[in-house]
């Protein structure tokens, strides 16, 4: 008896629930299917995001021009991370600097990624020379 009440009321408030969010749900579905979000969501700072950009995004030119940018900015972070473990065998300040270039590895990911997601949203045209003449290399061996 009281399940039944219980679940009428259950069955009301998901009823004012859906009423509710509807609009916000369509809203939602129809910027997740825009060209703006395909290029927030390869450029954010985690490490395989530029994956889905090549793998699902390929045919549109400016998300898939994004995701190189991220995948170079990976490829940034993991150069510092060797980087850091061959500071790592040094004696006594090894740890140190081996921290410091890890420290900058992590500064200049997320640098660059925040610069790229603040380029597309401000509707910049700005990219660092470095990371550009490196598309460019990168561009003309792989792609």
């Amino acid at each position: 008896m009281k399940f039944e009440k219980y679940s009428a009321k259950l069955e009301e408030l998901k009823a004012k629930a859906l009423e509710f969010l509807s609009p916000y749900w369509k809203q939602t579905k129809s910027f997740i299917n825009t060209e703006r979000f395909r290029i927030y969501l390869v450029t954010l700072p985690l490490f395989g995001n530029w994956l889905i950009g090549f793998s699902f995004y390929s045919n549109e030119a400016e998300v898939y021009r994004h995701s190189k940018l991220s995948f170079l900015n990976v490829l940034y972070f993991i150069a510092f991370l060797v980087l850091s473990w061959f500071f790592s065998f040094v004696p006594i300040a090894g740890p140190w600097l081996a921290n410091l270039a890890h420290f900058a590895g992590v500064i200049i990911y997320l640098g660059l990624s925040g610069l790229l997601l603040y380029n597309y949203t401000k509707g910049k045209k700005l990219v660092p020379k470095l990371p550009q003449e490196h598309l460019e290399l990168l561009e003309k061996k792989f792609f």
